[in-house]
């Protein structure tokens, strides 16, 4: 990363070795991911590109790359560089999920396809997930950009094949299995929980069984966002569902009321929160690290909007054979 960024964040000296805080290494993050940007040929999907950053967001995907970077002890220019990277790549699902879904607000503005049209769009998005790959090249260290890279790219396809899947046309009318669901649902959203937890842990040499166990613990929590997210998406009264939304995969009979099923796909997204614990604690204990500040809250935020959609409605435990079917 250009020195000159390093300095913007003020109380950051390379020299004397001093620390950012998260909230000085989220800015440079920021700074990082405009400059690049800024950097690339003007034109409407640049534009476009720009104003999708500058909608914000939780930069929770920074923030687990940040805190993975800490843990494990990367350096901070290879921490800053991952999370920026990370940004990008979730910036650029966003984008390409309005434009799927034809959802008009993104976090609190006309969503992109809305103010620059779908073509536009859809050049945004592919821009975003260039300049993901961009910002990791553009790395000092050749064997951390290289690594940093494989993980974009590996990561970044099981997004989009885990999309293609959702959206596909069925080849006839019948629901996929659970397995093929529970693998769909996964696919979408578990690598971008996983990406920027693996950055950290990866560019330290972590071995595979310590690799496999946040793959597990991102599976697990990916599981009970997009649950929740699906859940979400009843408020919207959007039709039709496609086959892999978690509302057909929580039912019992084709007429059964939405209580249950609502109350049955909350008890499975909990579920998934707690198993997500464990492996937190594991890991945790695994590495002797600390991700616990970054990653609670979040199990915290996702369990409670799991509890706002039951409607105080009590969990009669996990369904059954879900330790079989999602043990990773």
């Amino acid at each position: 990363m250009p020195a000159a960024l390093m300095k913007e964040a003020g109380d950051f000296s390379p020299e004397t070795g001093g620390d950012l805080s998260e909230t000085g290494e989220l800015a440079l993050v920021q700074t990082l991911m405009a400059d690049h940007l800024n950097r690339l040929m003007s034109g409407p999907a640049r534009s476009a590109s720009r104003y999708q950053v500058q909608t914000g967001g939780s930069l929770l995907r920074a923030r687990l790359a940040l805190a993975s970077g800490r843990a494990f002890g990367s350096s901070r220019n290879y921490r800053v560089v991952a999370a920026a990277a990370c940004e990008l790549v979730h910036n650029a699902s966003l984008v390409h999920d309005d434009l799927i879904d034809r959802d008009t607000i993104r976090r609190g503005a006309a969503s992109v396809w809305t103010q620059y049209g779908d073509g536009i769009a859809l050049c945004a998005g592919d821009l975003l997930l260039c300049a993901a790959f961009g910002v990791a090249a553009d790395l000092d260290d050749p064997s951390e950009s290289r690594l940093l890279n494989q993980h974009l790219a590996k990561m970044t396809g099981r997004i989009i094949v885990g999309q293609s899947v959702e959206i596909a046309r069925p080849e006839n009318q019948s629901l996929p299995s659970l397995r093929a669901y529970l693998d769909a649902t996964t696919a979408k959203t578990a690598p971008l929980i996983e990406l920027p937890l693996i950055t950290g842990a990866a560019a330290v040499g972590a071995d595979q069984l310590t690799q496999d166990c946040i793959r597990q613990l991102a599976s697990a929590i990916g599981l009970a966002y997009q649950i929740i997210d699906d859940l979400d998406d009843l408020k919207s009264k959007r039709h039709p569902l496609h086959p892999f939304h978690a509302w057909h995969h929580h039912r019992q009979g084709q007429r059964e009321a939405s209580e249950p099923r609502i109350r049955r796909a909350t008890q499975h997204a909990i579920a998934s929160l707690n198993r997500g614990r464990r492996l937190l604690v594991k890991l945790e204990n695994r590495e002797k690290i600390s991700l616990g500040l970054t990653i609670d809250p979040l199990l915290a935020k996702l369990e409670q909007r799991a509890l706002a959609h039951r409607r105080n409605h009590q969990s009669a435990g996990a369904p059954e054979g879900y330790d079989s079917i999602i043990a990773g």
